[in-house]
């Protein structure tokens, strides 16, 4: 029956890699069916390629940006995460975000990397990663929204549906979500509960200090306009001579259609939907095509190497921490005594390092919250843990 059971999740498996491969395969043909080939050859002709390489710098010291962000709102939720060690997760995801469904889908990624190296609660992890996407993508949105607003184009069905499907999941999905969490969790007692309301909580949990959620906004929003003058850099570089609001259009509204998780890293639908949305602005599909197909080169030329941030950096990190454990398992174990019988190896607790004392302790007592129903004991237990954490963040700093 198990073997049944793991034959059929295969052929599962294999079956929707193969539908997103050939959705992938027939976007791409789109895209390439909605230019001719001979105009684009002699629009890659006239480009500035010192332009794309500028562009493609200043897109790489943006993400330190966008990661800032996250690193900013994952300290607000109690997540001790370094700064350096958030760019780097981010940029590991970046990495992922090539090879999976959509342009999110990394995410999953960053958020185990941010937990593992915080021995931080998964589930809450990856509602700080979500909250980050989600701030991100309201601020693009407003962007987008202006945009449309200052070109006269919010009538145009091809702007309006996809700024308010993304409004939509990203402020109403998401309150569903956050609510249907914090529910389930008070039904449904247990771990599974317990980790409903940790990632609800990592959606909302900056949100209660107006102060950072006042200074994730500022990040996001400064982010999204100085990519948005990136990509109108990369524009001229084409001969899109075309105001910054067009290029906020654009970027906001091909962003949304890409992010559906319909071919590997929106390949082709991103580049469709921008050739169908410079259509509208008077822009030549070669010129639109040229210029979308640059905006993925630049994306790639960033986000490849972060391959090797993955190599050098998660990977021979997670074997260091594999070879930490194994070191202090040894010390717990028991060994045998000189008449044969297992006895337990005497440790004294004060030879420990003072950090493992205290990543122990929080471990422990994040562990007992998991297990205790009691809401005195709760208190208790979440007030020593706030205090281990302010301890070990004022260390960390």
């Amino acid at each position: 029956m198990q073997r049944g059971d793991g034959t059929r999740e295969k052929s599962n498996s294999f079956a929707w890699t193969a539908l997103r491969l050939c959705l992938t395969a027939l976007f791409v043909a789109l895209a390439v069916k909605a230019v001719r080939w001979e105009k684009m050859a002699e629009a890659v002709r006239h480009t500035s390629f010192v332009i794309v390489f500028t562009a493609a710098l200043v897109y790489a010291g943006l993400q330190c940006l966008s990661a800032t962000r996250w690193w900013s709102i994952a300290r607000a939720s109690g997540m001790l995460l370094r700064w350096r060690e958030a760019v780097a997760a981010f940029y590991t995801g970046m990495f992922f975000n090539l090879f999976l469904p959509g342009l999110v889908g990394g995410d999953a990624v960053r958020a185990w990397l941010a937990a593992r190296k915080t021995n931080h609660s998964f589930a809450n992890s990856l509602g700080i990663v979500y909250a980050d996407r989600t701030v991100g993508f309201i601020a693009m949105l407003l962007v987008g929204t202006w945009g449309a607003a200052t070109l006269h184009l919010t009538h145009r069905q091809l702007v309006w549906q996809p700024l308010l499907l993304g409004a939509l999941f990203a402020i109403g999905v998401t309150a569903a979500l956050v609510g249907a969490a914090l529910t389930f969790s008070h039904l449904w007692k247990g771990d599974w509960g317990e980790r409903l309301a940790r990632f609800a909580n990592g959606i909302i949990a900056f949100l209660l200090r107006p102060s950072s959620g006042l200074q994730v906004f500022g990040l996001s929003l400064t982010y999204h306009l100085l990519l948005t003058t990136n990509l109108l850099l990369l524009g001229r570089a084409v001969g899109i001579e075309q105001p910054f609001s067009a290029f906020a259009v654009v970027v906001a509204v091909a962003t949304v259609i890409g992010s559906l998780p319909i071919t590997l890293h929106g390949l082709g639908v991103r580049e469709l939907a921008s050739v169908k949305l410079w259509g509208v602005l008077q822009v030549a599909p070669e010129q639109a095509m040229l210029w979308a197909l640059l905006w993925r080169v630049m994306t790639w030329l960033v986000s490849l190497p972060s391959g090797l941030v993955y190599a050098f950096w998660a990977d021979k990190t997670m074997w260091r921490d594999l070879s930490n454990l194994a070191k202090q398992e040894v010390q717990l174990l028991r060994i045998k005594g000189s008449n044969g019988e297992p006895v337990q190896k005497a440790t004294d607790p004060f030879t420990i390092p003072k950090d493992q004392r205290v990543e122990t302790a929080i471990a422990t007592l994040e562990q007992l919250l998991e297990e205790t129903e009691d809401e005195t004991i709760r208190q208790a237990l979440q007030q020593r843990l706030d205090q281990l954490r302010s301890q070990r963040r004022r260390a960390n700093d």
